[in-house]
């Protein structure tokens, strides 16, 4: 299955300057970008924010062209909402493929640029649209963007940043057939089901996709009733993450924008308050604060009743140690010591590519030490061994899916850095901030 990511969002709105006055508003936050796409005939303002970009879209130069038809139609049927959902790929001519062999109808990839109006930077990428018929009535498509991430920049905040929306945390679909909308997001679209609960004292059941650190959640009754077979789906809402949910409410009726609110989740360990009126341009929204509590595991279990109709699924899996790093300011001195005392010989010693620094990799059964050596001062690796002296410098640990931890460790506010190549061939690595590991470094590695 591709790996594919919740790009952006997309909501339809008949006035564009004032759902961007009013989304500044419970963002935040400036607007990252004011544009228009000349050959959808459609214009919108987008909001890029840590894990995900929001796009206001509204008709543009009156032209009636087939982007711009379909949104007239949506806002003359369902009014201002959210419109569209985007999946990120980086290889879309392979989704398309795939995604047509799952059943799904997607028409082909087509190109489109969007031009920012202030600035006059263009942004290029390549999208494709899946016939709504596939997808029970949700409007999805597919995009690989050709420019670079930072083309669009995020969105800054117009005061205090702790009070601003700082993430997306999940999207809410309406389904009256909620196997069917299973079967669209699982086996169709192959993304993640994390979670998949019934709650019988509210008559609801829902389900949990994952899209890297972006929830999906299809909402629907308890019990499957024969009239909502073969219904279609619709979007309902949004949900944003902030860091106080009591700031950022004060914020907002501070800024005209009425809230309910705060109050205690569903999870436990959640905060969250809704918001009121009609800033939201049609969209139910939600804000939520994620406390240290929220993350245990027993705030993730069944509780009131509630029941889970699956097993749950981890996103990630620590396989196994994969190896030690131990520093060394003098790698030629030190391994025969290692061989010497523990009869652990290296099995290749050299300097990796445009590396400042040279390893010797010395194999223990299922696992290897690393010995490691600095060859400039202003390495972080020497400045360890100025600071405490030489010895143990990290910990790697493999795991399954290391997008899938990454993603998972940033939802729980555990600060981990992107994911790169490693230095052995066919390995991708990702470090955890030693804040999160009682101050010791632990790298994540997935080995093709």
């Amino acid at each position: 299955m591709p790996d594919l990511t919740l790009d952006h969002v997309v909501i339809a709105v008949r006035d564009l300057d004032a759902a961007t006055t009013d989304y500044e508003a419970i963002f935040g936050r400036a607007a990252s970008w004011r544009g228009e796409h000349p050959k959808y005939g459609t214009k919108n303002t987008l909001f890029r924010i840590s894990n995900t970009y929001v796009e206001l879209l509204a008709l543009g130069d009156g032209k009636q062209k087939e982007w711009g038809k379909a949104l007239a139609k949506h806002l003359d049927e369902r009014g201002e909402g959210v419109y569209a959902l985007a999946l990120g790929t980086n290889d879309i001519k392979s989704t398309v493929k795939e995604m047509r062999a799952n059943g799904l109808a997607v028409a082909d990839a087509a190109d489109g640029d969007g031009v920012d109006l202030a600035s006059g930077m263009r942004r290029e990428w390549r999208n494709a649209m899946v016939d709504g018929k596939s997808t029970n009535g949700v409007r999805i498509f597919f995009i690989e963007h050709r420019s670079p991430a930072d083309a669009l920049p995020l969105a800054e905040p117009m005061g205090d940043d702790g009070v601003g929306v700082r993430r997306m945390d999940h999207a809410v679909v309406l389904s009256a057939d909620m196997e069917v909308s299973r079967r669209l997001w699982g086996d169709a679209l192959g993304v993640r089901l994390a979670l998949d609960r019934t709650f019988p004292d509210r008559n609801a059941r829902i389900m949990f996709f994952r899209l890297g650190d972006i929830t999906i959640e299809i909402s629907g009754g308890a019990v499957q009733t024969e009239d909502g077979l073969g219904k279609p789906d619709r979007f309902w809402g949004l949900a944003w993450g902030v860091d106080s949910i009591e700031q950022t409410c004060a914020r907002l009726n501070a800024a005209g924008v009425e809230t309910s609110g705060p109050r205690p989740g569903i999870k436990p360990g959640t905060l969250v308050a809704t918001l009121k009126g009609a800033a939201s341009h049609g969209v139910a929204t939600l804000l939520i604060e994620h406390t240290p509590e929220s993350f245990r595991a027993d705030a993730r279990e069944a509780h009131s009743g509630a029941f889970d109709n699956t097993p749950q699924t981890r996103a990630f899996t620590a396989k196994a140690l994969d190896h030690i790093v131990i520093s060394t300011p003098d790698l030629d001195a030190t391994w025969p010591k290692w061989s010497k005392t523990l009869n652990l010989a290296p099995s290749e010693v050299f300097t990796p590519e445009g590396q400042q620094f040279r390893l010797a990799k010395l194999p223990a059964g299922n696992t290897f030490v690393e010995l490691i050596q600095p060859l400039s001062d202003q390495h972080p690796i020497a400045q360890a061994i100025t600071e405490r002296g030489q010895g143990m410098y990290s910990i790697a640990i493999e795991v399954d899916d290391l997008d899938a931890a990454v993603a998972d460790l940033r939802v729980k506010n555990i600060i981990v850095s992107d994911v790169t190549y490693g230095i052995f061939r066919g390995t991708r690595i990702a470090r955890i901030a030693k804040s999160a590991t009682n101050g010791v470094p632990i790298q994540l590695i997935q080995r093709s």
